[in-house]
């Protein structure tokens, strides 16, 4: 059967309208194809999940596979309001400030759509992680990125001037795919300005327990910005279980009940069986996480040693499992990643998917694979060496 001339008007609607699929996925599913090392989307190895999560997993197979409450399973929304309140000093309700989402960036999306006019100004920082960009395209909301890419840092002026024009500013801390870790100096110029403009603040914090830096800082701890922010993050980095969709979304009652609409009927619920292993996930003890962020702090030694080796030019991130870097051709991003997986047999992202319009020639592996598998693909990438030729 052909589809072919069956309708005569443009399919899209206008919210998808000139926009494409991820090209992190994009890159995935050309390293699949060609059989290269994926260092392009954010996977972890399959040995890097605690067992004792995974055994929670399939016992709640067995025992309660059906939905949940859609904000979540009641034990679970406990636990991250419990956990939430040790890391991090702020009281969250689990009844109705907490609501567990089918991953963070279905969360992020419900609060975009929720919380977004049509035509409200959007500010974030570029390059951003990419699913930012559609977000607020989908929500109709007009993008006002700034541009961090000189430097790394936020300057004053420029977040006032973009600020002026918004109704909402996304943060992702710890970002990618810089790995920046904002300093508490432009932490506390965020709150400033976002309580001066009455700004609603959307942090993306699925990084937190990733950091090498000593002045990391959670946003909702400077003083105004946890009654104006939702935050969202939740399981798939810290615990390694990027597959089971389950996510954290905490804010203030007034903002939640708005989100949660939009995730009643979208998701309806996460993942029953992994909302069980969450609840196992969150008790497992304080050395867990500084094992975590050790663990991945010699990983980023390994690549950043392994790139710089090889002739490429990478930037050593604060936080998060990504790395940009350099290139010493003169072909454009895409070409290159395009080159990596087919000459080389190591994926990775072109840069310019993480800017609203033209960015920059860079591109972004991560070092969320285990040390064996990055010795791979720094050996690849040795062998291959095409772009000194």
């Amino acid at each position: 059967m052909t589809f072919e001339n069956a309708f005569d008007r443009s399919l899209g609607s206008r919210r998808v309208g000139g926009m494409n699929e991820s090209v992190i996925r994009e890159m995935t599913r050309e390293a699949h194809r060609h059989e290269a090392i994926n260092l392009s989307q954010g996977i972890p190895d399959e040995d890097e999940t605690p067992s004792s999560v995974k055994r929670a997993a399939r016992e709640a197979i067995d025992t309660d596979s059906q939905y949940t409450i859609t904000w979540g399973l009641p034990a679970l929304r406990e636990a991250v309001s419990e956990r939430y309140a040790d890391w991090k000093g702020i009281e969250y309700d689990p009844e109705t400030e907490v609501t567990i989402t089918s991953g963070t960036s279905e969360g992020l999306m419900s609060t975009l759509l929720a919380l977004c006019d049509p035509g409200d100004g959007v500010v974030y920082f570029e390059p951003t992680y990419e699913s930012y960009i559609p977000g607020v395209q989908f929500a109709e909301g007009r993008p006002i990125p700034i541009d961090i890419t000189d430097g790394l840092a936020v300057e004053a002026d420029a977040l006032r001037e973009a600020a002026a024009d918004a109704s909402i500013l996304i943060l992702n801390h710890p970002h990618n795919p810089t790995g920046k870790v904002f300093t508490p100096e432009e932490l506390e110029l965020i709150a400033e300005v976002a309580v001066e403009e009455d700004l609603i603040v959307i942090t993306d914090e699925i990084y937190e327990h990733i950091v090498y830096a000593d002045h990391y800082r959670s946003p909702v701890t400077v003083d105004g910005l946890a009654e104006r922010t939702v935050v969202c993050t939740g399981m798939s980095k810290t615990y390694s279980v990027t597959g089971w969709r389950v996510g954290f979304v905490l804010a203030p009652e007034p903002l939640s009940a708005e989100l949660r609409k939009f995730h009643d009927y979208t998701s309806i619920c996460a993942p029953t069986p992994f909302q069980h292993a969450g609840v196992e996930a969150l008790s497992l003890p304080e050395s867990y996480y500084d094992e975590l962020s050790d663990s991945y702090e010699r990983r980023r030694e390994q690549l950043y040693d392994g790139l710089r080796s090889v002739g490429l030019d990478p930037v050593k991130p604060d936080g998060a499992y990504y790395m940009l870097t350099r290139y010493p051709t003169d072909e454009d991003d895409t070409a290159f990643c395009f080159r990596l997986i087919r000459e080389a047999g190591v994926a990775a992202v072109p840069g310019s998917s993480f800017y609203t319009d033209e960015g920059e020639e860079w591109v972004r592996f991560t070092f969320s694979r285990n040390e064996e598998t990055i010795d791979r693909a720094i050996d690849r990438l040795d062998e291959s060496r095409f772009w000194e030729t």
